[in-house]
């Protein structure tokens, strides 16, 4: 495995889940393509991705029962409501995103809103970074 722990990403990631060895599974399968995420889009673009991202998980849990399109339909939505457009590095996040919630739902646990959460929250560490 490839060592990033150096990246903001995994600095909340070890804030929230200890270090690198006790990581879920989840974790390891999911983090590398929230770096590609950030790194692709940089910190504001990835805050406004992620935000989707995180919106359509809350709308496919409150739809779950029912029948709906799922992640990527809801994913869309919340994409095309901020004039996402489209680059090869936004193609590179919604593929991103499509991947994590496939091992999300094969790995549920802790789920794929823990790790945006945290992802998240390294992207706001980068745009606005520590005095001193």
């Amino acid at each position: 495995m490839t060592n990033h722990m150096g990246h903001p990403l995994d600095v909340r990631l070890r804030e929230r889940f200890g270090d690198e060895a006790d990581w879920p599974e989840a974790t390891g399968l999911i983090a590398p393509y929230l770096r590609i995420v950030i790194d692709a889009l940089g910190p504001g673009d990835a805050v406004t991705f992620l935000t989707a991202v995180r919106h359509a998980l809350e709308e496919e849990e409150s739809r779950a029962g029912t029948i709906h399109l799922g992640f990527g339909a809801h994913l869309w939505a919340r994409l095309e409501a901020v004039s996402w457009g489209n680059s090869l590095a936004k193609t590179s996040a919604w593929e991103a995103a499509l991947t994590m919630h496939r091992l999300a739902v094969l790995a549920p646990e802790p789920g794929l809103g823990a790790h945006v959460d945290c992802a998240l929250r390294a992207c706001l560490a980068l745009r606005v970074p520590a005095a001193g």
